[in-house]
């Protein structure tokens, strides 16, 4: 699944020269905390976001002259100034599962997409991200459910599909994972996403054909 699929297309840019004040006025107003900044080709340049600019400002806890120099300063200043330009972007095959892993590593909000030519062709935030894996999982599907039983290894999603089969249970989903949080990550959950409901009929089912719902 790409990025592409579920970024914001053609971002709202500014430029190196655009005033601090009108870039927090355009944050405001969008009610955005990313700004690409883009030469006039659209190449990307830097990033600059809500909280570059709440850094730059004035404390409320400043009073008179100091904070009136601060104010001035800021005001007569441009973006250029206080952008971040050691960037990480995504491209046109980048993955959901990559931006998951830039966006941790590097411990950002958004990441700018970006085309073969290096330009902006979208941002990237971690509310798609969540948006786009809670689609993968089926969060957003009316009338599901999940359902989640221990993993003995012992061929147990064969066994899991046929007895939902078997028993005329619909499901979308069926997902392993490793249970790192034991600290060992020999452990695994299979999880299933089940169309219906009934969560008390199927775990009773599953606990009777030797499964650990947990």
């Amino acid at each position: 699944m790409f990025v592409t699929r579920y970024m914001t297309p053609a971002p709202l840019t500014v430029s190196p020269e655009t005033p601090v004040p009108e870039a927090r006025k355009i944050l405001k107003e969008k009610h955005f905390r990313h700004l690409p900044v883009t030469d006039p080709e659209g190449h990307l340049l830097g990033i600059v976001t809500d909280r570059d600019i709440r850094s730059v400002y004035p404390s409320s806890i400043l009073r008179g002259e100091e904070r009136q120099r601060i104010l001035e300063k800021v005001e007569s200043s441009t973006v250029d100034n206080i952008m971040s330009t050691r960037l990480s972007s995504l491209n046109l095959n980048s993955t959901i599962d990559d931006a998951l892993i830039l966006l941790e590593k590097q411990n950002v909000g958004a990441l700018p997409v970006l085309d073969d030519d290096g330009k902006v062709i979208g941002i990237f935030s971690i509310r798609d991200l969540m948006r786009a894996y809670g689609e993968l999982f089926g969060l957003y599907e009316k009338g599901n459910a999940l359902v989640s039983v221990r993993d003995t290894g012992e061929n147990d999603i064969s066994r899991l599909v046929n007895i939902l089969e078997k028993r005329n249970i619909p499901f979308t989903r069926v997902i392993r994972s490793r249970d790192t949080a034991t600290g060992s990550g020999d452990e695994s959950t299979i999880h299933i996403r089940v169309q219906t409901m009934q969560l008390s009929s199927i775990k009773k089912a599953l606990r009777e054909e030797g499964f650990e719902v947990i």
